[in-house]
Parts: structure tokens; sequence; C-alpha cells
């Protein structure tokens, strides 16, 4: 039974209209990350009176957390620089990754309208986007379509400052270096090569709250929306249920302050306020694991399930081990917001480490995070168990002393209540219940391989995206391969660590509309980003897909509340 409130059995509970709105507006942009304060400033251009409303203290949602890409096709940046790109390589390209779980029509949509929303944010917004030089696709050259480089866009290095009383008010990131940007980082050596940092520039731009990456990216976007146009902004100010009138939605009933708080909407909500990572129960049902924590705010938890379900709104599911879930751990005592801080694990990646199984054995490509969650999700049938879950990093000696763990700096020492160590890989295997036999056959097969850098079981190291992201580029002949020789050796438990993009959302229409299990457009009610079933992309994933799928759909919403959109 799929975890969604009947709207007839709780038709007594909606909230009804109240008797005095508290604030009346236009449109409502509940959330905001990079889709609600695109759909903001859409909103606002498009002449209609608009407000933000943020759970959170703080701007920027999941989008300010990430690693600040968006993924556009044959985007303005590109043939500005002369590289070449289609749509009909574009397409090709999306229906590899889609798997058939993708809307022909929303990816028709997501492929002509991205690059205009992009153009849009950069000649309207102020938003300066840059390519990343020769970052490429995930799966190029192995999939049709696939490019080297120019797809992925990041933004310039933004100036905290510019955000005057906004500044302290804005999200930051625990997890990636916000002072350095992709560029720069690949330009160094690659994700994986700490110790050729240029450690002097990133204190020199930390201390002048210079920001890069998803702070840096979601500066420009609060700028242009709450001190360039002076968008009325709410912090800590939750939405809890809407407010409907004769099929439509009209309203919103927040809380504020331990008080509601009513807002009318007379031509639109839009909820672009991310996924459910931090719902135990909805992550249980969909995500299908026995164990799920997040990287992301812990105010993402499924409030739009909730709320929609109330009204009898169709939820979409796309395949649970395609996405982009990734792999972490909490450091003891470690926390953010009150919340244990989950931080993300791509050490595996790196030389001198693998993951394995209970069986000591490996599983997957390390160095290509797609590959985590669908060999998590494998089932064995007469087991009755998920064998490659929970999954355990190994790596030795070397790797300490080259690379760091999280933000544990090479050489540092590691806490002995995460990290577990011992002087042979047999002792190691004992310390972390895992098949000793196994795990010494498994490194003995894998230094093989590492002679001449070709992993012949998993093709660690293929991708030269992995390479980048993953790698060290100074280390050969694969950036991401290296033996496991020198003792002592250490072994991490991990475990699936969502980012926000999830297999479940609300269903969606071409107009961003949130559709009723009836198969008709709720009016209006919008949804965007992860908070939307990702209809348009399908089963697969590629970075910077859910900041790109925020902005299109809510740049549409705004649009359509405007009838502006066809």
């Amino acid at each position: 039974m799929l975890p969604v409130l009947s709207g007839r059995a709780r038709r007594n509970e909606l909230a009804r209209k109240p008797r005095k709105w508290h604030l009346e507006v236009d449109f409502i942009a509940v959330g905001s990350g990079i889709g609600g304060l695109t759909g903001a400033i859409t909103a606002h251009d498009e002449g209609l009176e608009t407000v933000i409303l943020e759970k959170a203290s703080k701007l920027g949602g999941v989008s300010a957390l990430s690693g600040g890409e968006i993924w556009v096709p044959n985007n303005h940046v590109m043939k500005r620089l002369g590289i070449k790109d289609s749509r009909e390589e574009a397409k090709q390209y999306l229906d590899f990754l889609a798997g058939g779980f993708a809307d022909p029509q929303l990816t028709e949509i997501y492929l002509d309208v991205s690059p205009v929303v992009c153009e849009y944010l950069e000649k309207k917004a102020g938003v300066r986007w840059k390519t990343i030089p020769n970052f490429a696709d995930y799966f190029y050259p192995f999939a049709k379509g696939a490019q080297p480089q120019g797809r992925y866009l990041e933004t310039e290095i933004f100036k905290g400052s510019d955000l005057g009383e906004w500044e302290k008010k804005s999200r930051l990131t625990p997890h990636l270096p916000c002072g350095i940007t992709a560029e720069e980082m690949f330009a160094w050596g690659g994700g994986a090569a700490m110790l050729k940092w240029d450690f002097a520039l990133l204190g020199k731009r930390i201390s002048q709250g210079m920001r890069t990456m998803g702070p840096g990216m979601m500066a420009y976007f609060i700028k242009a929306a709450v001190i360039d146009r002076k968008i009325p902004t709410y912090l800590d100010t939750a939405v809890k249920e809407l407010v409907q009138e004769n099929g439509a939605i009209i309203g919103v009933r927040a809380e504020r302050e331990g008080k509601n708080f009513w807002i009318r909407a007379r031509k639109g909500v839009l909820l672009a306020i991310g996924s459910y990572d931090w719902n135990e129960e909805l992550t249980k049902y969909y995500e299908q694991l026995p164990e799920a924590h997040s990287a992301c705010p812990p105010q993402i938890e499924g409030d739009h399930m909730i709320m929609c379900g109330e009204i009898g709104a169709q939820v979409a599911v796309v395949p649970t081990g395609s996405l982009g879930s990734m792999l972490g751990y909490n450091v003891p005592s470690e926390e953010a917001e009150g919340k244990p801080l989950w931080r993300l694990s791509a050490e595996g990646g790196y030389p001198h480490a693998m993951l394995v199984n209970r069986y000591g054995r490996r599983f997957c490509d390390e160095s290509f995070y797609p590959q985590y969650s669908p060999a998590l999700h494998v089932w064995d049938g007469r087991k009755k168990e998920h064998p490659n879950f929970p999954p355990y990093l190994i790596f030795d000696q070397n790797h300490r002393e080259k690379y760091p763990l999280g933000h544990f700096a090479p050489g540092t020492p590691l806490p002995e209540e995460l990290v577990a160590s011992a002087p042979t890989l047999r002792e190691l295997a004992k310390k972390l219940g895992i098949d000793a036999d196994g795990l010494e056959a498994e490194v003995a097969r894998f230094n093989e391989f590492c002679k001449d850098g070709v992993d012949r079981d998993f093709g660690k190291g293929s991708f030269p995206w992995a390479n980048f992201m993953t790698g060290d580029l100074h280390n050969k002949p694969n950036p991401n391969m290296g033996p496991l020789t020198k003792p002592p050796f250490y072994g991490l438990r991990l475990t699936f660590n969502s980012v926000g993009i999830v297999s479940a959302g609300l269903k969606t229409n071409r107009n961003a509309e949130v559709m009723h299990v009836r198969g008709k457009p709720i009016p209006g009610l919008y949804a965007a980003g992860n908070t939307a079933a990702a209809l348009d992309t399908g089963a697969g994933y590629q970075s910077g897909f859910a900041c790109t799928r925020g902005m299109t759909w809510s740049y549409i919403a705004a649009k359509h509340c405007a009838g502006k959109w066809k």
C-alpha cells in the first residue's frame, strides 16, 4: 500500500478558507532552492505579485548544498565558446538515460526550455554561467549523444557581502569546498588530489566571504529575487496545508512563530520543497533499502506528499536503483541543525581503495557513483537479502597519506569509533565482521589489475567523468586505481546516503501542474524539482539534472500562471 493519503478520507480535515487572509498575492513560491527562486523571479518579471515561503531559517534549499552545477544541452554558453552540440544528440543521450521510463512530451520540453531558462537567468537575473572545461557527460564516450564537455555549467565566484543582510541568512555547504570552482579543482588534479589544491587561495577566498559551488550559484538567485526584485520572503515559515475551493488551490496555511499564517494565491502555488529524505517512512517505502540517510537539510521531510495526498494528488515513481544516490557515513557526535550530519563518501573511487560487501567482494565500479544504488538494490531471492548492503570502504596507508577521508586531511588521525584499522586484511575483516578469505582474495585480484590500470571486473576509472570527479589526475596510468599494499589497512561501514534525488514525486503535466489521481490537473497547484516525479528524465541521472529540472519547470509554472505558456 502506497503511503499517500486519500483525498476522500481526509476531506473533513482539509484547511478551510479562512475568514480573513493575512496576505494576498498572485503567486506563492514555496521553497527557496533553485526551483522556488526561479519561479519567484519569473512570476515577478511577468507582473505577478509574488511571495517566497521558506521552512528553514536560511535561504538556498538543497541546491545550496550541491556542487552548483546545471546540465543544459545546446546552451548559449557553449555556442558562445564555439562548442558544438545539437538537440538530436541531446535527445539520444536523454533517451539512453531514461531507460524507457520518461514521458516523451516532458523530455521534449526539458530539451527545448532548459536552454531558454538558462539564458533568461543570465540576461534578466544576472546569473553568470560558465562552462567546466573538459568535464564530460557521465556516460561519455559509451552512450550515443554524450558529449566530452560544454553541457555542465557552474557560476562565476560570488562575493557573499553582495547579499547584504541576507549573507548570514543563506546556506553554505558542509559537503564541498566553498571557495574553489569545479574548473579549478579539476585543473589541480581532480576531486581526490587534495594535496595539490591551492589552499592559500582557498583560505583567502573563504576569509573574504567568496562563494562557489552550490552556495555561490544560489547567491545569484537570492540576490536576483530578494535584493534586486525585493520579493517578500518569509523564513521559518512552514507550509502545512493547501487551501482548496471548488477543486482549485487558492492558498496555503503556513505556520510562523507558532501561529497560523494564511496566504491567498490568486493565480497559483508552486511547491519546490525538495523530496522526503528525512521522512523515514516514505524513504523506506519508496527507496526500498533496510537503512537510508541523507546529506540534505533536515527540513526535507516530504511535506508535499502529505499536503497533496490530502487533496488526491497523483504520485509517480521511477526505478529506485538508478538515480543520484550516494554512500555516506556519520562521524559520531557530528551534527548539523540538530540532526546527524551524514557526509558523502567518494573515497572508494580514489586510488588504493575499494568497496566490498559482507562477503569481502567488490560489487561495482567504485569510481562511478551511478552504479552504487543499482548494486545496493540487488536482491537475492534465495537468501532474502541485499547481498551488497551494507557496503564497506577498504583502503590502505597509501590512501591515508595521499587522500582525505571527508574533512579529515591526509595523514591526520581518524576516529577509532568511525574507522577500523589493522596490520593485516584478515584482522581488519574480523573487526568489520566481513569474510576474511573473500577480502584477501579480492584485494589480491584488484592489485593485479592495478599493474596496467585496467579493472577487468567493473571498469573502475574507465569513465572520463570519474577520472575528474573521484580520481587523482596525477596518478598513472589510471587516475582511479592504485593497489592496496601498505599496512595498516582501514575499513569503514557505509550506508545509503541520499542527496534528495529520489524515486517518487508528484506527477505533473506539461504545464508543471500537479495531476489528480483521476487524471486531471489540480488548478492552481504546481510542482518542480525533486518535489515532482522525474518523468522528464526517467530512470537515469546525470549530474546537474536536479537543479536544471527545478529551474526549468518552475519557470514554466510561473509562465503558465501568467498566461504566457502554451
